[in-house]
């Protein structure tokens, strides 16, 4: 049995739902993620869930005593491995999807979250890479669990 850690990229729409929503599924898949796995980042992720949390639309989700949007960016780059991409992937129809494959294929990701049913979650699985929802990615770090 492969006990090895497992490898882990979550899209922005999960980390987006995470903040904003901490008791969603999304938050949960995102714990999980942290305990259980190995989470990574590259830049062009990190700087889009920075840009993206940043938008007007999400003020209220931020009161004023609660956790802020740099809270949840310092600690989600903190837990988050930051990994260069080294592979290029265009195969997705959404382009600005493409750097979580890529990111997916550099780090030879186990797994890929995400909420993007359209362009992302059609493709599973990627090269033999799973691509699931939160609710799917609970499930299979629950399995994982279960077999060591």
């Amino acid at each position: 049995m492969n006990y090895a850690i497992k490898k882990v990229v979550v899209d922005s729409n999960i980390l987006i739902s995470a903040a904003i929503y901490p008791t969603s599924a999304s938050a949960r898949a995102l714990q999980l993620a942290v305990m259980f796995c190995e989470l990574y980042r590259s830049d062009e992720t990190t700087a889009e869930i920075e840009q993206v949390l940043l938008r007007d639309k999400f003020d209220r989700y931020f009161a004023a005593g609660g956790p802020t949007r740099a809270d949840f960016l310092s600690i989600y780059k903190d837990v988050a491995v930051l990994a260069p991409v080294t592979k290029i992937a265009t195969d997705c129809s959404d382009p600005k999807d493409n750097k979580f494959l890529s990111l997916a294929l550099s780090v030879n990701a186990d797994v890929l979250v995400s909420g993007d049913r359209k362009h992302l979650l059609s493709m599973h699985p990627y090269r033999g890479m799973p691509i699931l929802c939160e609710a799917d990615f609970v499930q299979w770090v629950s399995d994982s669990e279960a077999a060591k």
